[in-house]
């Protein structure tokens, strides 16, 4: 009698800490995971809207980018820098406040092709004031390296692109 008593109590318990950890477990899933509606609240944001949206270049960061590959990577001097300073300085002016316009009348198809036409219009611009500044060395090297580091960016974007496709985290087609 003490044995049968002894299992019941046992399963009783063990199926009474089993709701207890089911249920608590459950908690600590995030409730929005399978509604894309929310995905933008979620503390953190949305994790496939790193750089604007939609797969956008975010030109501030091709700016800040080539700054550091100025300093570090083509290792100009410091008069250099001086002198450069103020020629990314303007740039990332331009880019920022085009940015938060743009961000404001929240139309995201529209803001894909302004800034398309902004780095068109603007980097050439950069570009010219560079080539006032640095010898034809340094700016074929940080060309290269602009370069190098945007078809970087892309092959990344195409492969969590195409992974975020096959995992069904932003088909849609649901």
């Amino acid at each position: 009698m003490k044995q049968k008593f002894f299992a019941i109590s046992a399963v009783v318990v063990l199926a009474i800490v089993g709701v207890f950890i089911f249920q608590y477990a459950t908690l600590a899933q995030r409730p929005d995971r399978n509604d894309q509606s929310q995905r933008g609240n979620r503390q953190g944001g949305d994790r496939g809207n790193r750089g604007g949206g939609m797969g956008m270049m975010n030109p501030i960061s091709l700016v800040d980018n080539s700054w550091i590959d100025l300093t570090f990577a083509v290792k100009v001097d410091d008069e250099t820098l001086v002198k450069a300073r103020p020629i990314y300085q303007a740039t990332r002016d331009k880019f920022a406040a085009k940015m938060e316009e743009l961000r404001a009348s929240g139309d995201w198809q529209a803001m894909r092709s302004e800034i398309q036409k902004l780095v068109t219009t603007v980097g050439p611009e950069f570009q010219a004031g560079l080539k006032e500044v640095l010898t034809a060395e340094q700016m074929k090297k940080l060309n290269e390296l602009t370069k190098k580091r945007q078809t970087e960016q892309q092959q990344r974007a195409n492969r969590f692109g195409g992974e975020r496709g096959r995992r069904g985290g932003g088909g849609g087609g649901r």
